[in-house]
């Protein structure tokens, strides 16, 4: 890990109209680290990782990438930003006219510049990571919700990026799909990519973050290893929000 942070965000803010949705958030993402939202719906972590890549415009506050500040009234620095910074939603946002090949190569002859046949041996590569090497000619519509957000995963990856936000990407996914899509997030975090993942998959949390950070009503309430968060919390809110999630873990192991 470096000695600066890739990420730093400090007293970020976002209002919608009269709704303050972040109330000045400070963030450092290490390299190589994967860091987890957690929190009740409606805490801003899904308005916190789209203020990292400027899908939600922040109204106020500081945000730098790998030691480069970003300025956040100017359209072209966001568009640069995002081709470093990749992102991964719940929905997969494929093109769904466009088959699986042309899903991946798309971004990466148009931004990074690569010929037809470099992007195409890339895509065909990172499809066989993820065990859908067969499917490079299939439209996304002929894919299950799992195998849809495999690709999407590695749609982010063929743009070879700094890191990669996750916004809760298994909530549209059926438990059997779920498994294949956390397992190759665990992957990407043993080959060192840099994540930001808002979910409520508690179990990943506990297993793959370095540190978690839970928000409450658009703030950072809490934030650690996931050993002390889960463990020992420190924070009456986090506690509550903790205690609630138990019972039904406890149900699903019994």
């Amino acid at each position: 890990m470096s000695a600066e942070p890739l990420i730093s965000l400090r007293g970020l803010e976002k209002r919608f109209g009269a709704f303050q949705a972040l109330h000045g958030i400070d963030l450092d993402v290490e390299a190589g680290s994967v860091v987890v939202l957690i929190g009740p719906s409606g805490s801003g972590k899904s308005t916190l990782i789209r203020c990292i890549n400027g899908l939600v415009r922040p109204d106020a506050g500081s945000l730098s990438v790998a030691g480069r500040s970003v300025d956040l009234g100017d359209e072209g620095a966001w568009q640069r930003l995002r081709t470093e910074i990749g992102m991964v939603f719940q929905d997969y946002a494929l093109f769904p006219h466009l088959t699986v090949l042309r899903n991946m190569t798309l971004a990466p002859m148009r931004r990074l510049g690569l010929s037809r046949a470099e992007a195409e041996a890339q895509a065909r590569a990172l499809l066989a990571r993820v065990g859908l090497a067969h499917k490079a000619e299939d439209f996304p519509g002929a894919l299950s919700g799992g195998q849809q957000q495999r690709v999407a995963i590695v749609r982010a990856l063929a743009m070879r990026p700094k890191a990669i936000l996750f916004d809760e990407p298994t909530s549209a996914l059926d438990p059997e799909t779920i498994v294949d899509v956390l397992d190759v997030m665990r992957g990407l975090a043993r080959d060192g990519t840099t994540m930001v993942v808002v979910t409520h998959e508690m179990g990943f949390a506990r297993e793959v973050a370095d540190r978690v950070v839970f928000m409450a009503e658009g703030a950072i309430v809490e934030e650690g290893p996931p050993d002390a968060l889960f463990g020992a919390p420190l924070h009456a809110r986090t506690q509550a929000f903790l205690s609630l999630l138990r019972p039904t873990s406890e149900a699903l192991h019994a």
